[in-house]
């Protein structure tokens, strides 16, 4: 019987906690290309999802078999902290040196985090150089959270027996997965607008290349549709979402769909207008660099006539992303992920991003 070796360098598992699922992939890396050795993933149960404790206590038995069943390789990992848990906001301050950036941050977002700034957890991101009236300025990226959180995901990894070499954001971890796609010098003055759709907030994230020059949570989901859809049809959100999986796949002309989508109509109005003025932000900021087209992830970017809608109306080019673009696949190894590769797997882009972030990180 033969037993497949897997050779090159083998990446963290990338463990993406959502708030509707869990979802684990490993990558290795060979001569500058990945393929992917483990992924497993378990539906959250909705009554979990809605309290942050039974959600931990769920995840931590489901990652032991997870872990089992995925053929995945070694156990050191890199978390992200969930969307809905950041808080994430812009400053701007005056040009300075990389140790004294951390500083400027804590002074300029003072009295503006919706928790205590002492059980925090608070990292920055530099998108870059902008032109100020007088002095070059830099654009920064906060992201926090709570420190209750944080020490909550590492003791879920710790007993999964998970050694947790790294901690990074779903908006980071997003631009990790599609940055190996930049490698020309013309790259990077690509602009790409990420919306991740998720089940509880909604990730808009945008990029020059491989580097991050925006991101924003929004609270406009899939949560929201199902509630909207539910309050118009005298339906559980729960049964309304199962109704917009079902009718994804029915023509844009059947009755059911329309009565769908004019239930849907307002909320998809209002989730529009968050992302044009994360846009407008943008435009005002980089002056320069247009976007070239927005690229759909998450879990329901499975929904094509939302990402259609939303795309005709920001009146931009759009796909839904495929996260294993250009990943082998080591089936001859054992692997069976479950995975339709003929199909882009856009909820997948957070744990391809992570996993692929333990190469950036080499």
């Amino acid at each position: 019987m033969a037993v497949g070796i897997v050779k090159g360098k083998i990446l963290p598992i990338g463990v993406d906690l959502g708030t509707s699922s869990l979802k684990l992939a490993q990558l290795r890396q060979v001569s500058g290309s990945f393929d992917l050795i483990g992924a497993a993933a378990a539906d959250v149960p909705p009554d979990a999802a809605q309290n942050p404790k039974s959600q931990m206590s769920f995840c931590t038995s489901a990652m032991k078999k997870l872990l089992a069943s995925g053929n995945f390789r070694g156990r050191n990992c890199i978390l992200s902290i969930p969307a809905a848990a950041t808080f994430v906001h812009h400053v701007k301050i005056a040009k300075t040196s990389p140790e004294l950036v951390q500083q400027a941050v804590l002074r300029e977002i003072q009295g503006k985090l919706p928790f205590p700034a002492a059980e925090a957890e608070i990292r920055h991101v530099v998108a870059g150089d902008i032109g100020g009236e007088s002095e070059v300025r830099q654009e920064v990226i906060v992201v926090a959270a709570p420190r209750e959180t944080v020490m909550a995901q590492l003791t879920m990894a710790r007993k999964s027996r998970l050694t947790v070499v790294g901690i990074n954001i779903e908006s980071c971890a997003i631009v990790e997965c599609f940055a190996r796609l930049f490698r020309r010098v013309t790259d990077q003055r690509r602009a790409i607008l990420f919306v991740d759709l998720g089940q509880s907030s909604t990730q808009v994230v945008l990029s020059h290349g491989r580097g991050i020059v925006f991101a924003r949570n929004l609270p406009v989901a899939g949560r929201t549709f199902d509630e909207e859809i539910g309050k118009k049809l005298g339906i559980s959100p729960a049964e309304a979402g199962q109704i917009r999986r079902k009718l994804d796949t029915q023509d844009d002309d059947d009755r059911r769909v329309v009565e769908l989508q004019a239930c849907m109509a307002d909320v998809v109005e209002q989730l529009v207008d968050e992302l044009t003025q994360c846009l407008r932000y943008y435009e005002a900021v980089f002056r320069n660099q247009s976007i070239e087209r927005v690229i759909f992830l998450g879990g329901q970017a499975a929904d094509r006539r939302l990402c259609q809608a939303i795309a005709q109306r920001l009146n931009l080019p759009a796909q839904i992303g495929d996260p294993l673009v250009r990943v082998g696949s080591l089936q001859a190894g054992g692997l069976n992920t479950g995975l339709d590769r003929r199909e882009p797997q856009p909820r997948w882009a957070v744990a391809v991003g992570l996993s692929l972030g333990g190469a950036s990180a080499a």
